[in-house]
C-alpha cells in the first residue's frame, strides 16, 4: 500500500484502470441507446397476428397463396352453368286457321241461329253432290243468306220446305243421307264462308225452266251452278 501512495507511476496506472472501468460500461450504454432506433427503423416490421394486414400486403398474399383458388373459381361457375341444363324454349304458336275452318272444326249443329246443320247438309247433298267442294259450300251459303234476309223465313226448315222452292224436296232427294263432304261444307257455310258473294239464288242453266231466274244479277259461277241475287 505504501508503494501505491508514494509511487507516482503506480498512481497513474490505478487512475487509468479506474477510468476504463467507468468509461467502457458508459460507452456501451450510449452505443446501445444510439443504435437501437436505427436498427428498429432498418429492420422490416412483421405484422402481429391480431393486427390487420395492409391492403397491398393482402393483395400479394392472395396472389401468392390463393392463386389456385382464383383460377379454379371461373371453372366452377362454368360447370354449374352447364349442369343447369338446357333452357326450355317454348314452342312457336300454332298458325291460326282461317275463320271458316276454325268455326267448322268446332262443330256447331245448334238451331239457335235458325240453321239446322243436319238439314243444311241434306240440302247440300241433294242439290250439289258431285259438284266441286267450293260449289257445295256455295249452295249452303245461299240457304244461310236466305235465312238472314228479311224477304225469306228466318229459319232453315221454313226456307227449304217453302212450296215450290227446291225440286229435290218434291222428288224426295232431300231425305238422302248426307256424306262427310256435305257435312263439312255445311259447317263451313254456317261458319261464314260464302263463295257466292251474298247470292240468294242458284240454278243449273242447262236444267232450269224458269225465265225469271235468268233476269237475276249473277254473282258467281262455280261448277255447273250459277249464283245470283
Amino acid at each position: 500500500m505504501n508503494f501505491l501512495f508514494f509511487n507516482p507511476k503506480a498512481k497513474r496506472w490505478v487512475a487509468l484502470f479506474t477510468l476504463l472501468c467507468w468509461i467502457v460500461p458508459f460507452l456501451g450504454v450510449i452505443s446501445s441507446s444510439i443504435l437501437a432506433p436505427v436498427l428498429a427503423v432498418n429492420q422490416p416490421q412483421q405484422p402481429n397476428q391480431g393486427e390487420p394486414v395492409p391492403e397491398a400486403a393482402a393483395d400479394k398474399t392472395v396472389a401468392a397463396g390463393d392463386h389456385q383458388t382464383e383460377v379454379s373459381a371461373p371453372a366452377a361457375t362454368e360447370t354449374k352453368h352447364h349442369q343447369a341444363g338446357p333452357v326450355s324454349v317454348p314452342p312457336p304458336p300454332a298458325q291460326p286457321k282461317t275463320v271458316p275452318e276454325a268455326a267448322a272444326a268446332s262443330g256447331g249443329d245448334s238451331r239457335d241461329d235458325g240453321i239446322d246443320l243436319h238439314l243444311l247438309a241434306r240440302v247440300i247433298y241433294a242439290e250439289a253432290r258431285g259438284e266441286p267442294f267450293e260449289g257445295q259450300v256455295a249452295v249452303g251459303a245461299v240457304l244461310i243468306n236466305r235465312v238472314r234476309n228479311p224477304k225469306f223465313p228466318n229459319d232453315l226448315w221454313s226456307v227449304v220446305f217453302k212450296k215450290g222452292e227446291f225440286c229435290t224436296v218434291r222428288d224426295g232427294q232431300i231425305w238422302l243421307e248426307p256424306d262427310a263432304t256435305a257435312y263439312r261444307a255445311a259447317r263451313l257455310a254456317k261458319a261464314g264462308w260464302d263463295p257466292t258473294n251474298g247470292a240468294l239464288y242458284f240454278y243449273n242453266p242447262s236444267r232450269t225452266t224458269s225465265a225469271w231466274i235468268w233476269s237475276r244479277t249473277v254473282t258467281a259461277r262455280i261448277g255447273r251452278h250459277v249464283f245470283a241475287v
